[in-house]
């Protein structure tokens, strides 16, 4: 059985063939540019992959199948998928989408910091917003939340300096971006806080790292601009996405550091040919207890069937070379794929509870 570590809401409705391709876009839709988007997206490694699954799975006229099975019963059809992958639990990052329907499996919510960091959060001073964010943190917890999630690489970026003085200094600009206040240092000082909270109520706290969609600030989201936040941290920190392309300094910041984990998700399934590279690569020294599946599903549930099944084949050609050359024995493997794609996972976020 497969868990994925990483996804957002999705929902099964029918689709045309154009909006089932742009339903999965990380780039700008029609609407907003310029530009011919829909012929990128459909040209995508990742759709051209999707396309030829779905035609095995449903047959040539996989869209209007899709369709027909999703008006029938789309639960059902999320179940269908799901029984197909073999996915029996997901994480979800409810910072992104909706809830708008039921989702077959078993879930656990993380709570991304990022949706309480706005406007009325800067109308409160400097001591009550800082206790209104805390507050806000424990509650979710409380009420059932398995940890946090902070895509602080979208606004502000990964040097990460904890420091009060500079984030009351900061919280008083006016300087702002496209997300609003830009207030470098209160952020920073308030993902610091998120990793003291987790450390002290043992949950993880997922931190996107690497490539993303249009609005990452790209330059700034390497993984080892986090090395001294995670450096002596008695937490559990896991780097989404591995900071593709910049897994191996993941890798091996989970290797050297307790605190630190990592999934791939993202680069499994929306780049089908690095799913065996990124396994091969971040497996050279990342300790087996700390990698764990993810897909980054959205907007649909196709996402997160197709990359179970990729990730399955690029595991099942990893094991093969790690024992054609000699390097695991064969119940090393057996652990290693149990790990990767459950137990790490199943612990990690507290499905055993």
């Amino acid at each position: 059985m497969i868990i994925d570590d990483h996804a957002h809401w999705f929902s099964a409705k029918p689709l045309s063939e154009k909006e089932f391709i742009m339903a999965s876009a990380e780039s700008w839709l029609e609407d907003e540019i310029n530009a011919d988007v829909f012929t990128m997206n459909k040209l995508r490694p990742f759709y051209l992959t999707l396309s030829k699954e779905m035609k095995k799975l449903l047959g040539e006229n996989f869209i209007e199948e899709r369709n027909r099975m999703i008006r029938d019963d789309p639960v059902n059809y999320i179940r269908f998928l799901f029984n197909d992958a073999k996915i029996c639990c997901i994480v979800i990052d409810e910072g992104f989408g909706k809830k708008e329907m039921d989702i077959p499996v078993k879930y656990k919510l993380l709570f991304r910091i990022e949706s309480v960091i706005n406007d009325q959060l800067f109308s409160l001073p400097f001591d009550k917003a800082l206790e209104y964010f805390e507050e806000t943190l424990r509650e979710k917890i409380r009420n059932g939340y398995a940890g946090f999630k902070s895509i602080i690489a979208y606004r502000t970026g990964l040097k990460v300096v904890c420091d009060e003085e500079l984030a009351k200094r900061d919280f008083s600009s006016e300087e702002r971006d496209w997300f609003g206040k830009k207030a470098k240092g209160f952020r920073d000082f308030l993902l610091c806080k998120t990793l003291e909270i987790g450390k002290e109520l043992k949950v993880p706290v997922q931190i996107h790292t690497g490539a993303g969609d249009r609005d990452i600030k790209f330059d700034l989201s390497r993984p080892s601009y986090l090395t001294d936040l995670v450096r002596k941290y008695e937490g559990k920190v896991v780097l989404v996405h591995a900071g593709y392309p910049y897994h191996r300094e993941a890798a091996w910041m989970s290797y050297i550091f307790p605190s630190v984990y990592l999934d791939v998700s993202q680069v499994i399934p929306f780049a089908p040919l690095a799913a065996f590279n990124i396994l091969r690569e971040v497996y050279e020294v990342a300790p087996l207890n700390k990698v764990m599946y993810g897909s980054d599903a959205f907007n649909i549930p196709e996402i997160a069937w197709l990359g179970a099944k990729l990730a399955k084949r690029a595991f099942s050609m990893l094991s093969d070379t790690l024992l054609q050359l000699g390097l695991f024995e064969e119940k090393d493997v057996k652990e290693m794929e149990e790990r990767f794609f459950y137990t790490n996972a199943y612990y990690l976020y507290g499905f055993d509870k």
